[in-house]
């Protein structure tokens, strides 16, 4: 059994290795030093616990990667909100004006970064293929967490760039073999790939627990990512019925908007998925050091970055005035050499500044430099309730009561003005709502807005508006340049 916890390591190191697609022809064999015993090291939580740490380690995205997967490829080129100044922005402008080449780094860096998160969740599968003596229960448990945090991982790279290869590694492989799949396994069909990510997300689904522990997977999370892999597949009525599943668990909207993402707000029942933040580890949010406007009046303990974070002012307008939503961006403050506010949203002559800085993450107090504990939703349920309204409207090819009380109950929260049925006259303005609805509540997180607009079919166009010149196959990232050259099966998308 050691030997096979040995070859395993050493599988999980090549599949690794191969899909970051490095130089090398060879690996080198070194000693596993272990004190654990396989067949006993599973057998509780703890051993759980050490065999999935490094697939949730590979999945989690805070820190630097937050900034560059969340913001910079997902949120800057939008209608919501932008980045200037600091060395960043030279960095996030190709992406954020559509000027996108395969050998941008930031591109490549999410390719890599999830496709390694897929050959650990690989590894664990290997490993609990060969146990013996274990619990059945346990084990599938198991394997389902690890399976879905593979299905997550590949619905973040189809988000980005389309279908990409399926890596699957046979029991007993040799090194050699293993470097030939990753160097030759070629793009699937969209069919065989949803295929794929459905089988391993309904196994995750119906296998896992309810769960208290939103940090973690479990039949909510994976519910709830089933609903948003349907809805940007636009399988309506999948997603209309994954979303009715989350529904029934026990989930509830946070009471206040304004404090839900700050320290005070954590461990509340509205996030169905979360990166937990704590500062020291090395899992932390450091968005706000990026919102901060120059010379903000910041506590000692806290950074103020050159890098700016900045809002639209056409996306804070949308608010209505009263919205709880509304009241977490900054619009004016003091800076610490003057005396008169600075006005972030429309200067004296009511010219659009486009600078409102987005506070979501109310800054932690107890921050250190960049570094500060806020959690980071990965799914919480406010997105799931307009998920299932948006998916009724098309399922039912209009507005419906069921749509307009589910998107009240996300409104009402806010302080918002409630919707009427007899406001939406089609599917289409009614959709049209939702979609500035998504934007109004789930702004600053994750990779939201860009697969909203694309799933309606305005990502392109509203580029456009802003004076982009995007073209039609940018609702796809290159596949980088460096893939490229280690496969040969590997195709790019089309237009780069």
């Amino acid at each position: 059994m050691k030997t096979y916890l040995k070859r395993s390591i050493l599988t999980s190191l090549a599949i690794m290795s191969v899909l970051n697609f490095t130089s090398c022809s060879e690996f080198l064999e070194e000693e596993v030093y272990t004190q654990y015993d396989p067949d006993s090291f599973l057998q509780d939580q703890e051993g759980v616990d050490a065999l999935l740490t490094g697939v949730y380690a590979s999945t989690e995205i805070s820190g630097g990667d937050a900034r560059n997967i969340y913001y910079a490829l997902s949120e800057f080129p939008t209608d919501v909100s932008f980045e200037t100044d600091g060395g960043f922005a030279s960095q996030v402008k190709p992406i954020q004006e559509f000027n996108l080449n395969p050998s941008i780094p930031f591109i490549s860096g999410a390719y890599s970064k999830f496709y390694a998160a897929i050959a650990r969740a690989n590894n664990v599968l290997l490993v609990t293929s060969g146990l013996q003596g274990i619990d059945a229960d346990v084990v599938e448990k198991i394997n389902a967490e690890a399976r879905f945090l593979r299905a997550y991982s590949y619905y973040i790279l189809h988000n980005f760039f389309g279908t990409t290869p399926i890596i699957e590694i046979p029991a007993g492989a040799t090194i050699d073999e293993i470097e030939t799949i990753g160097k030759e396994t070629p793009r699937p069909t969209e069919a065989d790939y949803r295929a794929y990510v459905e089988a391993d997300l309904i196994f995750a689904a119906t296998t896992l627990d309810p769960g208290t522990l939103s940090s973690r997977a479990n039949k909510g999370s994976a519910y709830a990512l089933l609903t948003k892999f349907y809805l940007s597949n636009r399988e309506w009525q999948k997603a209309a019925d994954a979303a009715a599943e989350v529904l029934k668990l026990d989930y509830e909207l946070y009471n206040d908007y304004t404090t839900l993402f700050s320290i005070q707000g954590e461990n509340n029942k509205e996030y169905i998925f979360r990166t937990e933040c704590k500062v020291g580890s090395n899992q932390v949010n450091q968005y706000m050091p990026h919102a901060f406007p120059p010379r903000f009046r910041v506590q000692p303990n806290w950074v103020n970055f050159a890098a700016q974070f900045r809002t639209y002012t056409a996306f804070y307008e949308t608010f209505e005035e009263q919205d709880e939503r509304r009241k977490l961006f900054l619009t004016e403050y003091i800076p610490d050499n003057r005396t008169e506010p600075v006005q972030l949203v429309r200067d004296n002559n009511g010219n659009p500044l486009n600078n409102a800085r987005s506070f979501k993450y109310t800054p932690d107090p107890d921050a250190q430099g960049v570094n500060h504990g806020n959690d980071i939703p990965v799914i919480r349920l406010a997105d799931i309730i307009l998920a299932r309204a948006e998916a009724l409207n098309e399922v039912n090819n209009g507005p419906t009561q069921e749509a307009i009380d589910l998107i009240n109950r996300v409104r009402n929260r806010a302080k918002a003005s409630p919707v009427t049925l007899n406001q939406f006259a089609t599917m289409d303005a009614l959709n049209d709502f939702i979609l500035a609805e998504r934007a109004r509540e789930l702004y600053t997180e994750g990779i939201l807005r860009r697969e909203d607009l694309i799933r309606h079919d305005k990502y392109i166009s509203r580029a456009v508006e802003r004076g982009f010149p995007a073209q039609p196959f940018h609702v796809l990232y290159p596949i980088p340049q460096d893939q490229l050259d280690s496969n040969p099966n590997l195709a790019q998308n089309p237009g780069y």
